[in-house]
């Protein structure tokens, strides 16, 4: 064990079983620890562990974790005492899981505390940044890259001064941005807030390392007939181009060509306008209001082009080779009003209706359940503005939207269609998230006039929803904030209103 002392920062390097056991009557009378891990990947499955450091509010210590074994600190790091104070706890939580098989129990994310105090206003919650904002401290975090070269030392277990200094300071300030940032979620009433997303780190890390199994053969035949369904649609295009219009080109050496390129928003703007139809652009919004039969078939192929494109391959491209299984990239915090997001890949935001969900399948042994809440957001929408006429549907468990379509189209029930239900449907979902006419009747297939009075007669009907959509825009304005029924914030940033001149 060796110690070091720099300015204001003392911290041992832990290199024996020995070393280990001297520091646990240490950690073990500690309120709060502060954790961090250094590795040489992201991707915690194929990642080496290199350090994990450990620090009270007085010293650090740098445990090698190529040299020592770390299970005599699993009570400590699993236990619900002391508290454990991370940046970005999610990936320290699958790290230590997958290569030292330690969990992390009773967490303080600084990364996501930051996050909740600034949704809306900043997404600059680096340890960087942190330690610029609550120590005026700036931190150079070009060593970190030196771990992840192959070429260095550390892959053989020989550290520098210097990692071990910029290893020890990551984890021993996270004490000071902790007390100065949790002070602020106190005076801010976000404490609760940020408990539940701490309570959700271990379960968010635990998603991610089991990662999720594909049937890759049904995904590949899926493609397949999106393939061939997408070349059927392009081939009635073409040949009714032909016959519709006699359309042809020149290619660059003079050959003629009677295809259209459907890709290509210039060829269809001219085989529009040959067909009689001058549209201002190709976009989905101009093609779903345009009538007219290639504007429709157009729609469909891209239907198709976009689920092979977003869907297909690409999806496949992201299995692990360790356990053929695709590990996304969860965002507690993706959007600023809490919602997850995800990425690498993206799995939220493959169509239900798609054949690709099919293709996820339980391992071995297990079974995928599948739930949904049942209109969740409108049955929050009836208990935040008490309107009567949703309270009443809930209540007799009416269908809402088709409710909402017999009112709008003066109809009754029973005779609402799919097509009158989906066009309410898009207005009861739609406006709780300030969706204006425009982009109603882009969706919907009608013009901003006819959206207008739908909306009017929409808001004739459900008068409190109104009354609490407004009262709460005029808040956000008044207060630039708005809360959650839980308490969750989420700010704006308002428009400088003084001239500049």
């Amino acid at each position: 064990m060796t110690e070091t002392q720099t300015a204001q920062l003392q911290y041992q390097v832990i290199t024996t079983a020995t070393d280990l056991e001297k520091i646990i009557p240490k950690l073990e009378v500690e309120q709060a620890l502060g954790i961090d891990t250094e590795g040489n990947k992201l991707d915690p499955l194929t990642a080496k562990l290199f350090l994990l450091q450990i620090a009270t509010p007085k010293e650090a210590f740098v445990i090698d974790c190529q040299k020592v074994n770390l299970t005599p600190l699993k009570p400590i790091l699993e236990g619900e005492r002391p508290l454990k104070i991370a940046q970005n706890a999610k990936f320290d939580y699958s790290i230590l899981k997958a290569q030292a098989g330690i969990t992390l129990g009773n967490l303080y994310d600084t990364m996501l505390a930051e996050r909740i105090l600034t949704c809306g206003i900043s997404r600059d919650i680096s340890l960087r940044s942190l330690a610029d904002k609550y120590l005026g401290m700036k931190l150079d975090k070009t060593i970190r890259e030196t771990f992840s070269d192959p070429a260095n030392p550390a892959l053989r277990g020989k550290f520098t001064n210097e990692q071990l200094e910029y290893a020890a300071r990551d984890a021993f300030i996270l004490h000071e941005i902790f007390k100065k940032q949790f002070k602020i979620l106190q005076q801010e009433d976000l404490v609760d807030t940020a408990k539940l997303e701490f309570a959700v780190v271990p379960a968010v890390s635990e998603m991610e390392l089991m990662g999720s199994l594909i049937d890759q053969k049904k995904w590949r035949a899926h493609i397949q007939e999106l393939q061939e369904k997408r070349d059927i649609i392009n081939a009635e295009i073409q040949q009714d181009l032909r016959h519709l219009t006699s359309y042809s080109q020149v290619d660059l050496f003079g050959n003629e060509n009677d295809s259209i390129n459907l890709d290509s928003p210039l060829q269809l703007l001219e085989a529009f306008k040959k067909l009689g139809v001058e549209l201002p652009n190709t976009s989905e919004a101009t093609l779903s209001k345009t009538d007219n039969p290639l504007a429709k078939k157009l729609l469909e192929y891209r239907g198709y082009e976009k689920m092979i494109t977003s869907f297909g391959e690409s999806i496949l491209e992201k299995i692990h080779p360790l356990d053929n299984r695709l590990h996304p990239d969860f965002l507690q915090l993706g959007a600023d009003t809490g919602r997850f997001a995800c990425n690498n890949p993206n799995l939220q935001q493959i169509p239900a209706e798609s054949g690709f969900r099919s293709c996820f399948v339980a391992s071995k042994g297990y079974k995928l359940i599948t739930a949904d809440y049942s209109q969740i957001e409108l049955r929050i929408m009836a208990e935040v503005s008490e309107d009567p006429a949703f309270l009443e549907a809930f209540n007799k468990d009416i269908d809402l939207h088709a409710l909402t379509a017999s009112q709008m189209f003066r109809i009754a029930i029973e005779e609402v269609d799919k097509e009158k239900r989906f066009q309410a449907k898009s207005i009861n979902f739609g406006l709780m998230y300030g969706r204006g006419p425009t982009s109603l009747g882009a969706q919907i297939g009608l013009s901003i006039e006819e959206s207008k009075k739908l909306l009017e007669v929409y808001f004739s009907t459900y008068k409190k929803v109104k009354k609490w959509l407004d009262t709460l825009g005029r808040d956000a304005v008044r207060y630039g904030y708005v809360r959650s029924l839980n308490g969750r914030k989420r700010s704006f940033i308002m428009p400088d209103k003084t001239d500049p001149e």
